[in-house]
């Protein structure tokens, strides 16, 4: 890039197109797609006569807020004060699109169709596949094939940024990522305020789906880093937490009318922090150690346990985890790879129908999480259309079709003669045409992903300019989905001739918005409503929005990928193959 055209930071700027306007009309046109606002919500309205309601789609948000009513959590686990926590900027164009009224009566209809119309569905088994998204199923999938008859392309979108970090924490909480904190990897974050001659504590790049909530840059434990808990790391409590009519801090708020369902977690990192987490469970340093030797965060805080002995007796004994094995990446790309993926993922299943078995036997209702980190992983290291990520894909739609055949038939399942090989679908299958509906177990099946995902070519890759990075204390920036995002923290008071500077230099300006994060939350990017104070520090000041396959790396990742053929997969923009 040549820096001779560099402007100075006190150059003047030529008028520009607004950024915020470029996206409002590549919403209208279809060409990015917002959270949970249609297209027509973005076109001129004049000559409509529909209601903005009319143009409120569901998000991933409520399906975690309906599953949350499903399991007996039927109220707000928030724990903000609009009036003490909110950022002052709130979200003003879905004002009058959407009340919080409207927004329950969504979830609970949501919630309603899941658990059977109200006549309480014995299981609910959620089956998150990792990036696999509309585009992946009808690019890879025969149109007839068990995933496309069934999949339901318009019903869901993404969170913004289409991340797992963001996707997996509105799952948990069944909040925004403006409200939840965790809107992508590596925020930066800085406990404490300092005084002449005395520092607190450095900014951290807070890393949560790890072995350890950590800082990526120092590897230190986030309890290091200043943040007394979880809590002060995710800011939002999980609804695990609150599953069995027990509150944040052990009490019991009130006892479950129904019987409570059992909670079964299956994934290959059950014990990490996140999870932890994910799971509800409030653990301190010395605890968890005692715990797990190898422990990760996430499932813990996912699953609702708690740490004292009351904790544990009114809410653990609802719990219950299966842990299955994760492929190496020394193996992606080779055939080694996917079948080992496929093979983890029939695990899986088979655990969720070893576990509802169970549950037949003694009479009780479940809530089933199955969580595959495929085809992602896949994806991520070898783009969108490698034959190994289409192996992947087909296994998972076999296993799921299995699954599915199986609960078809209770007598089958009950004689745990449903993991004879790979045939065993299809004899399932043709036995099931005899059976009745009486038969079948009573069970609700979806199978979403958090996010879809772009083949990233080296030549879509950019690299910031000097001129750039000069003005900037962090880019939060990277191939395999930071940079379809960019935060940006400005050193101080350069944020104008930032946006002057960006819109001077073309491959920026024309392959990437640069908002304001305010600006961002004006248009509801991070939630219908306001921002917690707690989360907006963790933005900075810009977020790049790439509007195409052109994603912000790291100098170090343009080194490594620039070769020919070395493409990446990516996402976490508002690109129709991702949301």
């Amino acid at each position: 890039m040549d820096q001779s055209k560099k402007p100075s930071a006190t150059t003047t700027p030529e008028p520009n197109d607004d950024d915020t306007s470029k996206l409002k009309s590549l919403f209208a046109d279809g060409k990015l797609v917002h959270p949970y606002l249609s297209r027509e919500f973005f076109q001129d309205s004049s000559s409509s006569t529909s209601s903005p309601k009319d143009h409120v789609t569901l998000n991933f948000v409520d399906l975690a807020a309906s599953l949350a009513i499903c399991c007996g959590v039927t109220s707000s686990c928030s724990s903000e004060d609009d009036d003490k926590l909110a950022c002052t900027i709130s979200n003003k164009i879905i004002s009058t699109a959407l009340t919080d009224e409207d927004i329950q009566r969504r979830r609970l209809q949501l919630a309603a169709e899941i658990d059977g119309g109200g006549s309480g569905r014995k299981h609910i088994v959620l089956i998150l596949c990792d990036g696999m998204g509309n585009s992946i199923l009808q690019n890879t999938l025969n149109k007839q094939s068990f995933l496309n008859r069934n999949n339901q392309t318009q019903r869901l979108r993404a969170v913004f940024p289409s991340t797992t970090p963001a996707a997996l924490t509105s799952l948990a909480t069944a909040s925004w990522p403006g409200i939840h904190g965790m809107p992508g990897w590596n925020l930066r974050e800085k406990m404490g305020c300092d005084f002449p001659g005395m520092t607190t504590h450095p900014p951290v790049q807070l890393l949560v789906l790890s072995d350890h909530i950590k800082d990526a840059q120092s590897g230190k434990l986030a309890s290091e880093m200043g943040f007394d808990s979880w809590d002060e790391v995710f800011v939002e409590q999980p609804w695990a937490r609150h599953v069995g009519g027990t509150s944040s801090d052990g009490s019991n708020s009130k006892k479950p009318t129904t019987k409570q369902r059992r909670m079964i977690y299956i994934n290959a990192y059950n014990g990490d922090d996140y999870q932890e987490w994910s799971q509800g469970t409030i653990m301190n340093d010395k605890e968890r150690k005692r715990k797990h030797s190898d422990a990760t965060d996430f499932s813990e805080w996912q699953m609702g346990k708690q740490s004292s002995e009351k904790k544990k007796q009114s809410s653990s004994t609802l719990f219950e985890t299966a842990k299955i094995e994760e492929t190496a990446f020394d193996t992606l790309g080779e055939p080694k790879g996917s079948v080992d993926a496929i093979q983890y993922y029939r695990d899986g299943i088979n655990a969720a129908l070893d576990l509802i078995v169970k549950a037949e036997r003694h009479d009780e209702k479940t809530f089933t999480y199955l969580y595959t980190a495929h085809p992602d992983k896949h994806m991520h290291a070898l783009g969108v259309e490698h034959i190994e990520v289409r192996n992947v894909v087909n296994g998972i739609e076999r296993e799921t079709e299995r699954f599915w055949r199986v609960l078809g038939d209770r007598e089958a399942l009950l004689s745990g003669k449903y993991d004879v090989g790979s045939s065993s679908g299809v004899v399932v299958e043709q036995e099931n045409r005899l059976k009745k509906e009486d038969d079948a177990v009573d069970a609700t099946v979806m199978l979403t992903a958090d996010h879809g995902h772009v083949t990233v070519q080296p030549e879509d890759m950019v690299v910031l300019p000097e001129c750039i990075l000069e003005l900037l204390e962090y880019a939060c920036i990277g191939v395999h989905g930071k940079g379809r995002h960019g935060y940006l923290n400005c050193r101080a008071g350069l944020q104008k001739p930032l946006q002057q500077r960006w819109k001077a230099i073309d491959e920026l300006h024309q392959h990437f918005l640069l908002l304001t994060i305010e600006e961002a939350i004006e248009i509801g990017l991070f939630g219908p409503k306001h921002m917690r104070m707690e989360v907006r520090p963790r933005l900075g000041d810009f977020v790049s929005i790439s509007i195409g396959t052109k994603t912000l790396v790291t100098p170090s990742e343009n080194e490594a990928f620039c070769h020919q053929g070395c493409c990446q997969g990516a996402h976490g923009s508002l690109n129709p193959e991702e949301m």
